[in-house]
């Protein structure tokens, strides 16, 4: 798998060269295509493709289409820094903070609009496809999420919905773009999508929990910051259940809308979010979405060394 992870690192540099050299968006584009995470989404991109009968005749396109999705999720994350004004990003500055947001909002144009003329240079059609409609969905969920800051009333169901768009989406093209790509049946592409759809809220949530239970060393970003901007997440949603919830925690979540919280209060709450059981039942929440997508590797797959990854990438996300 990392051999093909560095094939794909290769195409991600093809993807995202351009022609600003001595230029500050150039600066920018240089910099994210120095830049990798943890890779998951071409990852489950491949795993999935790897369940199909034409894999190894596809493998090319595969790498190049798993560029594709890596290429979306950088350039989701800087438009995200951006609207949240985040200073770190994976314990660096992020790029808005060291080029400003200007140059930033360029450079994630630039790369979700060479996304699209690849697809389609590539003659990527139902991928391509696939990928735009993801990216609307990606959108929404932003959209959602912002129409319910500092909304001490919001229920789990819309949490649940502007997660799966903001964060699921991705890694479900990447299991149906894979497994599609590859010659999977309906009901294999299915359920690798059901898959995805189920590892990718267990990694919001599993992100979300740790805004709580970490600090900025630990996580490489700023803690707290979801709660300080009213983005209140499913530990809160979860603490609001409690008995106590409402008398205890609403009155901190009015000041933190009325104006900024000092560190002192932002303290109080995540005491309180621990005390009224916020922390516990988000990680059983993570564990019912890990034991669901197990399930389907397990049940509904056929067993190799493919599903032995996408097992394993599981346990890792895991709290």
């Amino acid at each position: 798998m990392n051999a093909l992870i560095e094939k794909v690192n290769d195409y991600i540099s093809i993807f995202s060269d351009h022609q600003f050299r001595d230029t500050k968006v150039g600066e920018v584009l240089d910099d994210v295509a120095a830049t990798r995470g943890k890779m998951l989404r071409p990852r489950v991109l491949l795993l999935a493709g790897a369940y199909g009968p034409r894999f190894e005749t596809a493998k090319e396109r595969l790498l190049k289409l798993a560029a594709m999705v890596e290429l979306t999720h950088m350039a989701s994350l800087i438009h995200d820094d951006i609207v949240d004004d985040a200073p770190f990003r994976r314990s660096k500055p992020t790029l808005q903070m060291k080029y400003g947001k200007d140059q930033a909002v360029y450079a994630g144009d630039f790369l979700m609009s060479h996304v699209s003329y690849f697809a389609l240079k590539e003659k990527m059609i139902r991928s391509g496809l696939v990928l735009a409609k993801t990216v609307e969905e990606m959108c929404a969920g932003e959209i959602g999420q912002a129409e319910c800051r500092y909304r001490e009333n919001i229920t789990e169901q819309e949490y649940m919905r502007n997660i799966h768009g903001k964060t699921a989406a991705l890694f479900m093209a990447a299991c149906r773009i894979g497994a599609t790509e590859s010659g999977c049946t309906k009901a294999v592409i299915h359920k690798l999508e059901q898959f995805g759809e189920y590892l990718g809220i267990m990694f919001q949530l599993r992100d979300d929990l740790l805004d709580f239970t970490s600090d900025v060393q630990s996580i490489g970003k700023e803690a707290h910051k979801d709660f300080r901007d009213g983005i209140y997440t499913m530990p809160v949603i979860c603490a609001l259940r409690h008995p106590r919830g409402p008398k205890e925690l609403l009155p901190v979540m009015r000041s933190n809308a009325a104006e900024a919280l000092t560190d002192e209060q932002i303290l109080k709450m995540r005491r309180l979010v621990a005390e009224l059981d916020g922390v516990k039942a988000t990680r059983q929440e993570i564990r019912i979405y890990q034991k669901r997508a197990e399930d389907i590797i397990l049940k509904s797959l056929p067993r190799g060394e493919n599903s032995s990854l996408l097992l394993e990438m599981l346990h890792d996300l895991r709290f």
